[in-house]
């Protein structure tokens, strides 16, 4: 086993001399931000060879995970002391150190402890570099080891507001030069709130990141999650300069904006040349107290709306020039983005688009969509809302949304 790896790598775990036939219990302990120990074990039947490949073998016993799973023992962890089949109170999630955390992986047989060993999940390379961005953007922008051109990716957000600083980390420490952008919030020159938001200020951030001297020629990469899903669609139907477009949970139809305390703003959320962008008005819904499912609000609309009113805010998709990876889940409950992103299949499908495309719907997965390994106890909600999904099943979408991605981007983008 590696002293240490990033977060996104599988670990090879394997044991040999044991008696043939005889049981093993491997079990995994590491520790939250918070100081909280939270662990997970799984016991299995070791071969006629006294050997167990945890990747290749089912647990005989555990209450975590039920399949072979390589990296069963790390993302199955809960709280120590938490009943595994019921579920975590809201607001209790995962969260690691920012820089690494450490897990420790035993295999006791009989009460006797047979091996220990300890591996560092590193969150990013420490030999990435952030770059400092013009102040007419606002985003954290960081450029992997080395001094070559790699190639250029732009990660927009969701509804949160928060750029997902942590991926773009990790997307440096993979090998390309990461912008992860913000843009709605504080700080000036920003919208306050998802309304309106400017395709143009996308554009912004993919000439300034092309215009790097590390970035590689040829294009940008735009990596949308939820909200941020189709303002990269959008973005890459008006521009010649987008070469790849991920979408996860994303959507194929333009809904009207948020304001203040993310009630409906009466208005679409992003714009064009100032202009708001046909949108689809949001439902009223008295969802009652946190937390809550955001379905009643994007559901209703997708059944009471016209084909012909459903086609007009829709993403002109047809006029992109780059090929389209989207990821979806389907017990999404902040929004329907299976059906969403069907949508954007469906019309590519209609117009004959002359790249590749690919949409991967992961069954039973929920909306909270990170890079995969970390610990999937509590990702079905937290305090304020309801992702949905279960452990195992966001686990799934979680390492092969991002294994694909992470090709799909390698094989799209311009490395020169």
């Amino acid at each position: 086993m590696p002293a240490s790896a990033l977060r996104d790598a599988p670990i090879p775990i394997e044991i040999t001399g044991l008696e043939p036939g005889g049981s093993v219990t491997f079990g995994s302990r590491t520790r939250s931000r918070s100081g909280t120990d939270w662990g997970a074990s799984a016991t299995f039947e070791a071969g006629a060879d006294g050997t167990v490949v945890v990747e290749e073998e089912s647990p005989i016993e555990s209450r975590y995970y039920d399949t072979a799973d390589p990296m069963g023992l790390f993302w199955s962890m809960r709280p120590v002391g938490s009943d595994p089949t019921e579920p975590m109170p809201p607001g209790v999630m995962f969260r690691p150190p920012a820089e690494s955390f450490a897990v420790t992986l035993t295999a006791e047989t009989g009460g006797n402890t047979l091996a220990e060993a300890t591996t560092t999940r590193r969150m990013y390379d420490q030999d990435i570099k952030r770059v400092e961005t013009p102040k007419n953007l606002v985003g954290a922008a960081f450029l992997p080891p080395g001094d070559g051109p790699a190639p250029g990716v732009i990660h927009l957000h969701g509804q949160g507001g928060q750029p997902f600083v942590g991926l773009a980390r990790l997307l440096a420490s993979r090998g390309f030069a990461a912008l992860a952008l913000q843009y709605f919030g504080d700080p000036d020159p920003l919208p306050d709130t998802l309304q309106e938001v400017p395709v143009e200020y996308v554009d912004r951030a993919i000439d300034w990141l092309g215009s790097h001297n590390r970035a590689a020629n040829g294009g940008i990469g735009l990596f949308g999650f939820s909200r941020g899903g189709p303002l990269s669609l959008l973005t890459a139907s008006q521009s010649n300069d987008v070469s790849a477009v991920v979408g996860w949970a994303s959507s194929g139809i333009v809904y009207e904006g948020l304001g203040p305390d993310r009630v409906p703003a009466g208005t679409s959320a992003w714009s064009i040349d100032g202009e708001p962008v046909p949108y689809l008005k949001l439902a009223e819904a008295d969802l009652g107290p946190p937390p809550v499912s955001g379905l009643p609000f994007f559901e209703p609309p997708l059944a009471t709306t016209s084909q012909e009113q459903l086609e007009a805010v829709t993403v002109p998709v047809e006029d992109a020039d780059t090929p389209i990876y989207l990821a979806s889940a389907t017990d999404d409950q902040r929004w329907p983005s299976t059906r969403l992103c069907e949508r954007v299949v469906d019309r590519l499908d209609e117009t004959g688009y002359s790249h590749s495309y690919r949409h991967d719907a992961f069954e039973g997965a929920g909306h909270f969509m990170i890079p995969p390994y970390l610990p999937t106890a509590g990702t079905m909600r937290d305090s304020i809302d309801i992702y949905g999904g279960t452990p195992s099943a966001n686990a799934n979408a979680n390492e092969n949304a991002w294994n694909r991605t992470r090709s799909f981007l390698t094989d799209s983008l311009p490395t020169q």
